[in-house]
This record gives structure tokens, sequence and C-alpha cells, in this order.
């Protein structure tokens, strides 16, 4: 740790860069495997109670709870504090009590803080939506009930993940999640089988408030249940690797003198932050769950907001969250030495590899938003695929933000400065807030969930913009110059693959979205003239991010194109 000297040649280069591939690559195919069965079990949720439903609506308000807990505990509170705190603990020979009393706190904390929120279920679902008939809150309660113990487990998965994650063991965190997602696809299976498809059993029916009476203790349990188990077995499952390191959870009182007083600090400048980043995504959530009751059902609410979500979300977690994953570790390391250019220097490296990636994917996504949906959610209709397509486009722009704003966050927590993280957070989440807020107010309910996405992604340029600014001083300088070149050069290949991609796509019957088979059909072919036309684009241009994206694949096979255009 800090006898190790720091050295401005090593860094992000050579065999240090070559691992950081590596375990990029390895934790991106773990989430990639995860985020494949992800879909079929939103697939398999979709064909058993439909995506514009009641049901539906009712499920994902009572299953966006946790995940909205969550969200706060992982990318605020313990994110902020856990590696750097861990790093410096090892480096001062105190890494194993440390983490022992830490898993103790955090146990004990996880498990009061689930018993409130659970009991409090009624409360939080009337917090999260907007004029919901009486019958429709009690199922969504119903459901609460048995989902917000998920908080716990998701707890769990965080801490552990990040104590393996601070020891560089990344890629069973990342393949975690896949038996999560084999226990719900089972048991959402076993839900069809045993009750049928809620939406067949109100065929008839007018409206999308058609017979609550419909859902028993028995399809409740079943339905919340297995989402419930999935995310206790996700958590569960680290307790292997938490035992092979030697770091296996065990009770360990006294919390005074082992550093917990400054990563409280820490956390607690973040949960400030954190007012104002989920306070605007409960504004978000609650005005889309207003959607279907003013439109009078059949419009893209709630549920389409999350399914749009988990959609958008996949690339972003297989590069971007990856990479940053094994990046913050090193960063958090030469922060420790003081080596402010080499944290620098990972930072840029950072930014341009998954600003690479996530060119691509934006096109990708925009273009095939319509195939795509029609491929992930074969058993629903096609006004329901049409109006997923719209919130996808919308977020997919904020792709490459999303990316720079991860990895600078993840700089400002190594920094353990939650403060300037407040400042800067402040005018995205209102942005965002106003941005909904103006959508809501001014547009049509089926253009509500849209505007939401579009809001989310200027929130995220916004912040990008801001955040890199604030730290070029702080880390010696920042190549603004080579980082706007590389994006220019990024883009302009995106948009020319892109249109190229949409001029095929327009071969196929209604756009690729005639039948399941078409559909495969034309992601295939379009994806891939997207992908070629992309590659062969940076390839010309020299953009060396090339190298770093494929190098860990074709380095298996021999020598690549991309190779070349390394300088």
């Amino acid at each position: 740790m800090n006898s190790r000297a720091p050295d401005a040649s090593t860094s992000a280069a050579g065999p240090d860069r070559s691992s950081i591939a590596r375990s990029t690559w390895l934790m991106a195919s773990g989430t990639a495997v995860s985020r494949v069965m992800g879909m079929v079990r939103a697939a398999m949720l979709g064909t058993a109670i439909g995506v514009w439903t009641m049901a539906a609506n009712a499920f994902d308000a009572a299953n966006t709870l946790p995940n909205f807990f969550y969200a706060i505990l992982a990318e605020g509170v313990l994110n902020a504090v856990l590696v750097p705190q861990i790093v410096r603990a090892f480096s001062r020979g105190q890494g194993e009590e440390f983490v022992q009393r830490l898993l103790t706190l955090a146990t004990l904390v996880l498990a009061a803080l689930t018993v409130l929120l659970t009991v409090t279920a009624a409360f939080w679902m009337l917090a999260f939506t907007e004029d919901w008939s009486p019958e429709k809150l009690k199922l969504g309660t119903l459901f609460a009930y048995w989902c917000l113990p998920q908080v716990f487990f998701y707890g769990l998965y965080l801490v552990w993940g990040q104590v393996l994650n601070a020891r560089n063991v990344f890629g069973v965190v990342m393949w975690a999640p896949a038996a999560n997602n084999l226990v719900s696809i089972i048991g959402f299976g076993i839900f069809i089988g045993a009750f049928g498809r809620y939406d067949a059993a109100n065929a008839g029916s007018s409206g999308n408030q058609a017979n609550p009476a419909w859902w028993g203790s028995g399809q409740i349990a079943l339905l919340a249940g297995t989402a419930t188990l999935g995310i206790a077995v996700q958590a569960l499952i680290l307790l292997g690797p938490m035992t092979k390191i030697g770091l296996a959870p065990r009770w360990r009182w006294g919390f005074r003198g082992f550093g917990l007083g400054r990563a409280a600090r820490m956390a607690g400048w973040t949960a400030m932050s954190l007012v104002f980043s989920q306070g605007a995504m409960w504004l978000a959530i609650r005005l889309s769950t207003a959607a279907d009751q003013a439109a009078g059902g059949r419009v893209a609410s709630n549920a389409i907001l999350t399914l749009a979500l988990s959609i958008y979300i996949i690339p972003h977690s297989l590069i971007t969250v990856s990479l940053t994953t094994a990046l913050f570790t090193r960063m958090a390391e030469h922060v420790q030495d003081g080596a402010m250019g080499l944290v620098a220097k990972d930072l840029s490296y950072g930014i341009m590899t998954t600003s690479a990636f996530s060119f691509l994917c934006t096109a990708l996504l925009m273009v095939l938003a319509l195939p795509l949906a029609r491929v992930l959610q074969p058993g629903v209709s096609t006004a329901e695929i049409g109006a997923l397509t719209g919130p996808i486009v919308a977020m997919s722009l904020g792709l490459v933000p999303l990316g720079m704003t991860l990895l600078i966050k993840r700089v400002f927590f190594a920094l353990e400065d939650g403060r300037t993280l407040l400042a800067l957070q402040i005018p995205m989440s209102l942005l965002f807030a106003g941005f909904s807020l103006a959508t809501y107010w001014l547009l049509p309910p089926e253009w509500w969930v849209t505007g939401i996405g579009l809001g989310q992604t200027l929130s995220f340029v916004a912040g990008a913009i801001l955040r890199l600014a604030s730290l070029r001083d702080r880390l010696g300088g920042i190549d603004g110059r080579e980082l706007a070149w590389m994006h220019a050069r990024a883009a302009a290949a995106a948009c020319l693959a892109g249109e190229a991609g949409w001029l095929i796509l327009k071969l196929f019957p209604q756009n690729g979205s005639s039948s399941v088979l078409v559909a495969v059909l034309a992601l295939g072919a379009v994806g891939l003239a997207i992908t070629v036309i992309y590659a062969v684009l940076l390839w010309a241009m020299r953009v060396r991010q090339l190298n770093d994206l494929v190098g860990p694949i074709f380095s298996r096979f021999g020598p690549h194109p991309g190779a070349r255009s390394r300088h």
C-alpha cells in the first residue's frame, strides 16, 4: 500500500491496463449472463401478469420499494465508504478485524431498517403512488409486505460484495444475480402453471382495473415471495467466497477506534446528496404511477418505466459498472498514496473506454428498440410493445453521460469528498424533477414516461459536465482536449452506423416487430451491421479504445485489427 512508489508511467498501461481489462471482461461476462436471464425473467413476468395491467403496475410499485432503498444503499452510503475504508484498514494491518466489526454493524442496521420498512409498507405504497383506486392500492400493499424483506438481503449482498471487491475478488459478485434470476424464472413459471395468465383471466373485462379479487393469498405469496427468495439466494451465494478469503461473517462487537466514525461522516454527506437524487427519482416514479389512471388505462405507466430502465441499463451494467468496479479499488489505493496523477489517468482511461462502448449501445438501442422489445416481451400485445419503445429511446441517449457520472462519482468516493458531491447533485436533481413535472403538466399521459426518461438523460449530461469540471484542479489536470476529440469521433461513428442500421431495418416488416422471428432476424442483421460499421469507423479514425474493448477477447486468438489503432 503506502510502500508502493507511485509511477505515472505505469498507470492504466501495459500489464496494469491488461489486468483491469481482464477483470472487466470477467465481471462483464457474469453480468451478461445475469442480464440475459433477467430478460427471460421479465418476459416470464410479462406473460404472467402483462406490462400495463392493474396487477403489473401494483406488483411493480411494490417491488420498486426495495429496489429504491437498495439504490440509496448501493449508490450512496455504502459504496461511498466501504472500499476506501477497507483499503485503509488493510494498509494499517487491521483489515480482518475492521471488516468483522463493519459486517456486524451493517447486519444490525439492515435488520432494523428492514423491519421498520416492512411494518410501514402501507405508508410507502401510498407515498410512491398517485391517484390509485383503493382496490389497486390494497393489492400493491399486500405485494409490498412480501417484497420489502428484500432490503435486508440486498444490503448483505452489497456489503459482502464490496468486501470482496476491496480484496480484488470481482467475478462472483457479478455472477450471483444469475442465481436470483434463475429462482425467479422457476417461480414465475410455477405461477403460470398453477394459476394461468392474469391478463387471460380478465379477458373480456373492460379497463385495467378488472377483477382485483382474482388475487388470493396463494397468488400473491408465490409471485412476490419468489422475487424475495431470489434476492436472498443472490446474497447468500457470496458466503462461500467470503469464507475462502478468510472473512466469513461473525459477530464482533465494539465499534470505537476503528475508523467507523470517519466512514459515518462520509456517509452523512452522501445521504444528504441522496435526499436530492432519490427524491427526484421518487417524484418520477410517483408521476409514472398516475399515467394509466389519467388516461383510463393502457398507456405506459410505472411498470413500463421499470421495464424500460431494466433494458437500457444492460449495456451500462456490462462494461461501465464492471470497469468502474475494477478501477475503484485501484483509485482508492492511489489516493492513499497521494498519487493524484495516477487517479487522473485511470479516470481518463475509464471514461474513454466506457464511452466508446456506450456510443455503440446508444446507436443499437435507438435503432432496434422496437424489435428488441418484441423479443424481450413476446407474450404482450403490439400496443404494449409500442408504448415501451419511446422510454427506451429517450433513456438510451443518456448512456454515455451516465457512464461518465458513475466513474467521476467513484473518484469523489475515493477522495472521501461527499460535500462536493452534494453541491453537484442538487442541480442534477432539480433538472430531472423539473423536466418530469413539465412533461406531466404539459403533455398527454401517454408521453409522461418518455418525458421522465428524457429528463433523466438531461440530468446525466449536466452532471457529467459539472463533475468533470470540478475535478480538473484537484487531480492536477485532466486532458479535456483528448476526451473531447475521442468523444467527437465516437459520436460521429455511432451516428453513421445508426443511420445505416435504420435503413436496413426498414426492409423488415413493421420495422422488425411483426413477429418474434422477424424481430430476431432484424436484431441479428441490423445489430451486426451497426457493430461492424462502428468498429471499422473507430479503427479508421484511430480510436485506440477499440483495442481496450476487444483486446481481451481477440488476444486469445492472435492479433486483431483494432491493435493497429493503438498509438
